[in-house]
């Protein structure tokens, strides 16, 4: 896997993401911060989904983490965008499952109920995971398949009908 991750937090999750941010550099991942910086400098978490979703949308990471109070906030907008599959997570175990299951690109925690320890956890869980690990290949057969058919819905969805120039 690719060792750049792009993260964010708005300022209920900012305590968390410093405790997982500061591990992930010591695991020697190199961490692009959208914010918030410093209890000073707050963002909002919208923004903050925003700028993930949309880097990982446009394949500049292929994985991000997000958070905010309840992890619910950051997932409901950077999930906005095409090819983010991102999951709120409450333990390591479904942080896990989201990545061999679901094949999610971005993890998304609550500073609200997660604490440091549980949080690094979760992202150890989700960075350490491959898309299918561990399953029998009926699984993998069947869990290939919907995600295949997921990606073919997500273009319908996405796809333009409009009469303009959007190249959609």
């Amino acid at each position: 896997m690719d060792k750049r991750l792009i993260i964010g937090a708005d300022p209920s999750g900012f305590a968390l993401k410093e405790a997982v941010k500061a591990h992930l550099i010591q695991q020697g991942y190199d961490i692009t911060d959208v914010g918030t910086l410093s209890p000073d400098a707050p963002v909002d978490y919208h923004k903050v989904g925003f700028a993930v979703g949309k880097a990982i949308s446009n394949k500049e990471f292929e994985r991000g983490i997000l958070f905010c109070g309840s992890g619910m906030g950051v997932h409901i907008v950077a999930g906005k965008f095409p090819g983010v599959y991102c999951a709120v997570c409450e333990g390591p175990w479904a942080a896990n499952r989201c990545r061999a299951i679901n094949n999610c690109n971005v993890l998304a925690m609550g500073g609200f109920f997660v604490t440091e320890r549980y949080g690094i956890m979760m992202a150890d869980e989700f960075l350490n995971t491959e898309f299918l690990e561990g399953f029998d290949q009926e699984d993998i057969d069947f869990l290939s398949r919907a995600f295949d058919e997921i990606q073919e819905m997500e273009k319908e969805i996405y796809a333009c009908d409009c009469s303009c120039d959007c190249e959609k």
